[in-house]
């Protein structure tokens, strides 16, 4: 199956279990009552999506509250100009369909999946009724509504007062507090992020980002291995932001 479709639905037994793995991991459901939980999973759906495949698209009807069960997602803003805005990544757990959570008809950004991911679906009218009946769901709400906006607020002042090295240097150290995992040489950032894709984050190009990775690693402050990246000592990176 080629990249940009959606592969086949797994078996009912899995999706069941993928879908309770999801929403356990979900910020959105931490405080939620074993009743809603357990009519989330069950009014759930599952899809997976290959790696290039758009998950949802800016401007289409926001009918579900998606969650990432397992993969990564990338984000992105189309603009009147033609040109279009990387508003982050997502993974594991996280929530990309926010706007039904506001009553907000379409999606206000496109979604597209890096590698092989599941998307759980939850309709909106579910979501409506777990909002109007469980105390416990409105508070998580709330929670990831302020985070995506000190989220753009962040990227602004990145923008704003940061030169290219700071703003690939601040990337490096979420990537790493999000997907690193300890190695003999440092924090390994488990997800392949390609040069291309940090410089759609933040702004740049791939040439200078990869001029800046390069001076990085000179300094010995980062290193390779394959296609992923370690910070070597994330001390002095965050001496140089």
């Amino acid at each position: 199956m080629s990249p940009g479709q959606p592969a086949q639905r797994p078996a009912l037994d899995a999706t069941k279990a993928r879908v309770q793995r999801a929403i356990k991991v979900c910020s959105i459901f931490d405080g939620a009552s074993r009743a809603t939980r357990e009519a989330a999973v069950n009014g759930a759906e599952l899809e997976t999506f290959l790696g290039g495949a758009t998950i949802a698209e800016q401007g289409t009807a926001a009918l579900a509250l998606l969650i990432l069960g397992r993969g990564r997602a990338r984000l992105e803003r189309a603009m009147p100009e033609g040109r279009s805005v990387s508003l982050g990544y997502r993974g594991s757990g996280e929530v990309l369909g926010e706007s039904c959570l506001t009553q907000q008809p379409t999606h206000a950004a496109t979604a597209t999946a890096m590698e092989e991911t599941e998307i759980i679906s939850i309709p909106h009218n579910l979501i409506d009724d777990f909002l109007r009946e469980d105390p416990g769901i409105a508070p998580a709400v709330f929670t990831l509504l302020l985070q995506r906006t000190r989220e753009a607020e962040d990227r602004i002042e990145s923008l704003l007062f940061r030169n290219v090295e700071g703003r690939v240097i601040e990337f490096l150290l979420k990537a790493a507090d999000r997907w690193g995992v300890p190695s003999p040489k440092g924090t390994l950032i488990s997800a392949p992020i390609t040069h291309l894709e940090i410089a759609h984050a933040i702004g740049s190009t791939r040439e200078t980002v990869t001029l800046t990775l390069g001076a990085l690693r000179k300094e010995g402050l980062l290193d390779v291995a394959g296609r992923r990246l370690i910070v070597k000592n994330r001390d002095l990176l965050q001496q140089k932001t």
